[in-house]
């Protein structure tokens, strides 16, 4: 199976590591060896094939994933629009949005949002020029079915790999996809603005925005179809299960780099006003996350 994945970041590597025996292309900006470090402490090396974003593509794919942040989706539009031909495009992204973003230059056939519980965290020492990336959860993933004939080649990669993959139909996975959507409202703005990783969430006072961040989002799914309610208990357990993460949005805003808040917070903004739905938490929130 040929695979291309767009990204070098934290788990643009681990997928790398995964599918590194079909020999992945990996496009960025720079990518050298690497060391991953797994949840039990394991170091494996991995050197994979590299190109940058506006060398010419040395084939054509079966299989692409989109492991990169919102920031860079002007560069994924070029990139699929130049050499994606009819390959089956894979997301794994935070926020919604992928279709109004990547439809066109796709087609509709060929784009199959995914969720992932995957958690991994770059490492990288610039002084030394070592790469690194420590993998702090393998969870599950589920993928949007679309028909596309080269699912079926994934599947059964994912099968012979083991991995804990899931196909669903575009609804069922609608529903998940709100649900982490508000999970990600919720929990990444609120450890950026609180400095804090999500384990220490529920214990701060900013927690008390929690209530009606997840009521106003669940508000808004709803008017689109998603019914969905009392999310707030799951998103509560899912801080503690992921404790000592630092959410991505805290760590660009570490590294003083743009955050997603367009593709969560701004999303659901987005579609609150088409909706005639006023949120104003998250639009408070919005422009304090903008503001840092």
């Amino acid at each position: 199976m040929k695979i291309a994945i767009l990204g070098t970041g934290s788990l643009a590597r681990l997928y790398g590591a995964i599918f590194q025996d079909d020999d992945p292309l990996m496009i960025g900006r720079q990518l050298g060896p690497y060391l991953l470090t797994d949840p039990n402490e394991l170091v494996s090396r991995h050197n994979l094939r590299f190109q940058r974003w506006d060398d010419p593509s040395p084939d054509s794919w079966d299989v692409v994933f989109i492991l990169v942040k919102w920031p860079a989706m002007p560069l994924v539009r070029n990139w699929l629009q130049r050499w994606a031909g009819d390959a089956l495009i894979i997301p794994f992204m935070n926020g919604m949005g992928q279709e109004d973003a990547l439809i066109p230059p796709l087609h509709p056939s060929q784009l199959s949002p995914a969720i992932t519980t995957d958690a991994a965290f770059r490492d990288d020492d610039p002084m030394t020029g070592v790469w690194r990336v420590a993998v702090k959860n393998r969870g599950q993933a589920q993928l949007t079915q679309v028909a596309h004939p080269n699912e079926l080649i994934l599947r059964d990669r994912a099968q012979s790999l083991g991995l804990p993959w899931s196909w669903h139909d575009a609804e069922f996975m609608k529903v998940l996809r709100w649900k982490k959507l508000i999970a990600n409202s919720i929990i990444n703005p609120l450890s950026a603005l609180a400095g804090q990783p999500n384990g220490d969430l529920p214990g701060l006072p900013i927690w008390r925005l929690s209530k009606p961040l997840c009521q106003e989002a669940e508000t808004v799914a709803r008017a689109y179809g998603v019914e969905i309610d009392r999310t707030l208990p799951w998103i509560v357990e899912l801080a503690t299960d992921t404790g000592p993460n630092r959410s991505s949005m805290l760590q660009d805003v570490l590294l003083g780099k743009p955050t997603e808040i367009q593709a969560i917070t701004g999303y659901i903004i987005e579609q609150a006003k088409k909706a005639g739905i006023p949120i104003p938490h998250h639009q408070a929130l919005y422009q304090l996350i903008e503001s840092l």
